[in-house]
């Protein structure tokens, strides 16, 4: 807001001394060629009357009336000789054709001779040693302040307004970019800033329509595809119970197999697409990680004979469901011991708010490019999909898709074991 601020006023600023300049130029604000006839009017009538009085007099006369008179009115006056060399010869010149020269309006600085005494030219500027004319100067200042401080009021009164408003729609945008499809920005004239928050909702309304259809083929290829591998399983079975010659046995097993591996795809399917529904709540427990992980560990091991091994803190504790934590773990960790060369580590540690799951094997490490892309659905980075290498590229996704339903943040990195390290992040129990 601060630089948002910075541009607000400096704009205010540049525009305000653009239309002052453009004035001057247009001569619609200044009104020098007036002050100079007015000044020039002024030193006129009073070379009349000083001449007067040294035709009466005498010039000593004259020369003590001319300088009461301009202390009076807070002018300087100088006596100079008309040879004077300080002078210029636009000065001598003017002064010898009218009788005076006006220097500087603003300043009061004219050059003057009298009738009484044509050989002496008297200089006069405003005095800068009166205090009528400091005080003039000072309100000048003052007034020069008085605007900045008004563009600088008016600019944080813009700036609040505007970011109320900005922080309205940022809160309504964050809503939406976790997951709340239905948020949708107030398209009041008191919330609105200009155009932007309509087309928030123009885009929301397309995003959520996509992401809606989306999900509903899902939905719909999930649940229709049960009854027809439902028909395939009844099938085979009945071909297997009726007999079959030992050669076709291989053939009927590479269906089962098939079978059961897209049976498995579809209920990863429809769990996906249920973790990924905005109105899943779920109800959080607070619970030990350490024997939670332990028990996890113990049954996972019986899976592999790569080492599974759990360190840390065992005392943190972390709201969570039980039933889901363990099945993100645990897709994690089955894709860990999947290419690890020896060992999967499993290391509980905290921070100052929250609990840390690590999560490392020594396996090959997983290059940076592919740290964010890894946890999109149907996302593989050996693109092979075979029963050798198994799974369907939906484990880390609903991984993923659990963490953040508990708060928390699934990030991966590089371990020290030499190959990937996924970190699930919980909130700590209060």
């Amino acid at each position: 807001m601060t630089r948002l601020f910075i541009l607000i006023y400096s704009t205010a600023l540049a525009i305000f001394f653009i239309a002052v300049i453009a004035m001057d130029q247009f001569e619609l604000f200044s009104t020098d060629s007036l002050d100079a006839t007015s000044l020039a009017n002024e030193i006129t009538a009073t070379r009349k009357l000083v001449d007067k009085i040294g035709e009466t007099q005498g010039a000593q006369a004259a020369e003590q009336a001319l300088q009461g008179f301009t202390k009076d009115i807070h002018l300087a006056l100088t006596r100079y000789e008309v040879a004077d060399d300080t002078l210029s010869e636009a000065i001598k010149q003017g002064v010898k054709d009218y009788g005076l020269y006006i220097e500087d309006v603003d300043e009061n600085q004219a050059y003057f001779s009298l009738a009484s005494d044509p050989e002496v030219v008297y200089g006069i500027i405003n005095d800068p040693d009166s205090p009528f004319i400091n005080t003039i100067n000072r309100k000048e200042w003052f007034v020069f302040v008085e605007l900045c401080a008004a563009l600088a009021l008016i600019s944080i009164m813009v700036l609040f307004v505007i970011s109320r408003r900005l922080a309205r729609l940022e809160k309504t945008c964050i809503a939406f970019a976790y997951g709340d499809f239905s948020a949708r920005a107030s398209t009041s004239s008191l919330h609105s800033v200009g155009q932007l928050n309509l087309s928030f909702n123009i885009m929301a309304d397309r995003i959520s329509q996509l992401i809606q259809s989306h999900k509903n083929l899902t939905n719909a290829i999930a649940h229709e595809s049960r009854t027809p591998i439902f028909r395939i399983q009844c099938n085979l079975d009945m071909l297997d119970d009726s007999g079959v010659r030992p050669e076709q046995m291989q053939y009927l097993e590479g269906i089962q197999e098939d079978l059961n591996e897209l049976g498995g795809m579809i209920e990863e399917l429809l769990q996906f697409a249920k973790l990924e529904r905005p109105d899943a709540h779920l109800s959080l427990t607070p619970t030990n990680l350490y024997p939670l992980l332990a028990s996890q560990l113990e049954h996972l091991q019986f899976e592999t004979q790569k080492r599974l091994q759990l360190e840390g803190d065992d005392s943190l504790m972390a709201p969570i469901a039980n039933h889901l934590l363990l099945r993100a773990t645990s897709n994690i960790i089955r894709n860990g011991y999947k290419y690890a060369q020896s060992c999967v580590i499993v290391t509980l540690c905290s921070d100052e708010t929250s609990v840390l799951i690590e999560i490392a094997n020594d396996g090959p490490p997983i290059p940076q490019d592919y740290w964010q892309s890894i946890f999109e659905p149907f996302v593989r980075l050996d693109k092979a999909r075979d029963r050798q290498s198994g799974g369907h590229g939906l484990g880390l996704a609903i991984a993923k898709q659990i963490v953040r339903q508990h708060q928390g943040e699934l990030t991966l990195g590089d371990s020290e074991l030499g190959g990937p390290c996924f970190t699930l992040r919980l909130p700590k129990a209060e």
